[in-house]
């Protein structure tokens, strides 16, 4: 046998132990920790809807209303400027179109399973019922409550993002319905994500003409 030949056999053997030779497995992604669950869980309850309010043409109120999801539900706090002082109805209304001249483009308060009007503290109220907001002799009020009722999800039942917040003219009695009797609407805000200029896919909204009980546009 002539040296290449044996070279080439030699090399052959070789390659083949080596094939033949154990191979060192993939390593095993670990379980997310605990830590990290916790942050994805932080991030989740984070999310926050925020609505501007626009004043009616012949008035100078001014305010924002934010919407935080936390474990426990959704708080909402209300600030605004520029307002007669007294107790003011504030309310989350179905629609989020502020473009009618009196704000009855928002529809009724929002209340998806159909209960009676009532306070904030009631167990059967409108998912949108915030009761009043107290204004000091300087024009100023603010508010907050939290609430199992809503939900910052854009993609839940319950969401508050694509409908509006609207301020009335006059005191919510809590009682009356279906809205409580709070008269004309001063200030009306659409809810947005945080950090976003308008709602996804809601630019070009459809607004039903008429609701079908005409009390609800109080």
């Amino acid at each position: 046998m002539s040296k290449l030949s044996l070279s080439l056999l030699v090399l052959a053997l070789l390659v083949g132990v080596t094939a033949c030779g154990p191979k060192s497995e993939a390593p095993t992604p670990e379980a997310p920790s605990e830590a990290a669950e916790e942050v994805v869980e932080t991030v989740e309850e984070a999310l926050v809807g925020v609505a501007v309010l626009t004043p009616r043409a012949d008035t100078d109120v001014a305010g924002t209303v934010t919407f935080t999801q936390t474990g426990e539900g959704v708080v909402v706090v209300a600030n605004i400027s520029g307002v007669a002082p007294g107790l003011h109805g504030i309310h989350l209304h179905e629609k989020g179109d502020c473009s009618a001249g009196d704000f009855t483009s928002t529809g009724g308060h929002f209340n998806p399973t159909g209960d009676p009007h009532g306070g904030p503290n009631d167990s059967i109220r409108h998912a949108g019922d915030f009761g009043n907001i107290t204004v000091g002799e300087d024009g100023s009020g603010h508010l907050e409550l939290l609430t199992d009722m809503l939900s910052v999800d854009p993609d839940a039942e319950t969401t508050v993002i694509g409908r509006a917040v609207i301020l009335h003219e006059g005191e919510d009695d809590l009682e009356s319905q279906p809205t409580g009797a709070a008269g004309a609407r001063l200030a009306c805000g659409t809810v947005v994500m945080e950090g976003l200029e308008e709602v996804p896919g809601m630019t070009e909204m459809e607004v039903e003409e008429e609701s079908e009980n005409p009390d609800a546009a109080e």
